[in-house]
């Protein structure tokens, strides 16, 4: 039998000692991570899918602001499958479907925001957009107010609420919002252009104007408010201003029927009815080519203002369409009476004056203009009667 020497017997407990040490850790490894690694490891992946959800979110960002819905709403679907209980991705996916028009959806996803954070206040004003959109004011009336409450130097839930109370009939509410609000209406074009609404509404046109100019001298872009300042010189009856409003507009906007119309009428009033007879005129013939018609609008305006100028002809033409198309309306017999004066049928004239008296008997220039008829035919049978008897 062989005998071992010390040194051997040393190496081979070396040897064990190394082969149990390897056994106890592959004995560790088959067991798995400790506790403190398996949550390392999910912070990293936390970490890593909320880095993607950021990513995606910002591209589902930029892609509502150019208009590629589809794509933002795949972009935006991906952070909500990962985070359902985000606040804000729920929000921004609302705002998605709201502008591809499903309101449903759009309403859902709003209020699942709210209820993650209460203190959203973009939740509620866009449950208020939502709910116009619907035709339901009051409930508009209620979410605009809740996101004023949250951020009270919001100008933008200002105006909603305002113009909402404005929209309802409730001039004075809008006025004491607007009054008491802490938002900075010195430098806001939008506050100077609502206040201008509520002088409106109010019956105040000066001071409309007054707001309006505010407003157009306080935008970053004034051509936004050419076409309010334009209509609110015209109720301020500032023509010449008017004028130069409607040139400040877009074609594509100026050439609108009112628009157009609206110039005519302030042309008439500057001693320029010629150009504003020609100017209907050319409205006319260009629908005529198109195969439109005109409208009532249009043979009122072009009806008077064709008076003006001593056109005979088509202040008839005007005249019989309007009772044609409108025989409520006083306008066409009054046209219609003032033809036949200046034609010498005063007999018709009377009744054609009188019926407009009936139909509008608050109005003034018919029953001065049948009185003067009147005379003149009570007038006129006078003279047939001294005729005859000589």
């Amino acid at each position: 039998m062989t005998h071992m020497t010390s040194k051997q017997r040393m190496t081979i407990h070396s040897s064990s000692i190394a082969l149990a040490l390897m056994t106890i850790a592959l004995v560790a490894a088959c067991g798995g991570p400790t506790k403190t690694g398996l949550e390392a490891r999910k912070a990293a992946s936390d970490r890593f899918n909320r880095v993607g959800a950021g990513v995606a979110m910002a591209q589902a960002e930029q892609a509502l602001n150019v208009g590629q819905f589809k794509d933002a709403l795949d972009q935006i679907d991906r952070v909500v499958s990962s985070f359902p209980k985000d606040p804000t991705s729920r929000l921004l996916r609302g705002r998605i479907v709201l502008e591809m028009g499903r309101l449903e959806l759009a309403m859902t996803e709003f209020k699942n925001a709210f209820e993650l954070d209460p203190s959203c206040d973009e939740c509620l004003y866009y449950q208020g957009v939502v709910s116009q959109r619907w035709g339901r004011d009051e409930d508009a009336l209620i979410q605009y107010a809740g996101a004023l409450r949250i951020q009270p130097t919001n100008t933008h839930y200002l105006l909603a609420e305002a113009e909402t109370l404005l929209a309802l009939g409730r001039v004075d509410a809008a006025k004491s919002l607007v009054d008491d609000s802490s938002c900075h209406f010195e430098f806001s074009s939008g506050l100077a252009h609502l206040r201008s609404e509520i002088a409106s509404a109010e019956g105040d046109s000066q001071q409309a104007l007054q707001f309006m100019d505010l407003a157009v001298t306080l935008a970053p872009d004034p051509s936004i408010y050419q076409e309010d300042l334009a209509h609110v010189c015209f109720t301020a009856h500032e023509w010449d201003r008017c004028l130069v409003a409607i040139a400040a507009i877009s074609t594509s906007v100026s050439e609108r029927d009112d628009i157009v119309r609206m110039k005519a009428r302030c042309l008439s009033m500057t001693d320029r009815a010629l150009e504003a007879r020609d100017l209907l005129v050319g409205c006319e013939n260009s629908k005529s080519n198109q195969r439109e018609s005109t409208s009532m609008e249009h043979d009122l305006a072009l009806g008077y203002i064709a008076w003006m100028v001593g056109d005979v002809e088509r202040t008839d033409i005007c005249a019989r369409r309007l009772m044609g198309r409108s025989p409520k309306l006083c306008d066409g017999y009054l046209l219609k009476g003032m033809v036949f004066e200046t034609r010498g049928d005063i007999a018709n004239a009377v009744k054609s004056f009188t019926k407009a008296v009936e139909l509008a008997p608050a109005r003034r220039l018919p029953r001065e203009l049948l009185v003067r008829a009147e005379a003149v035919q009570t007038a006129l049978g006078g003279v047939e009667l001294a005729h005859f008897g000589r």
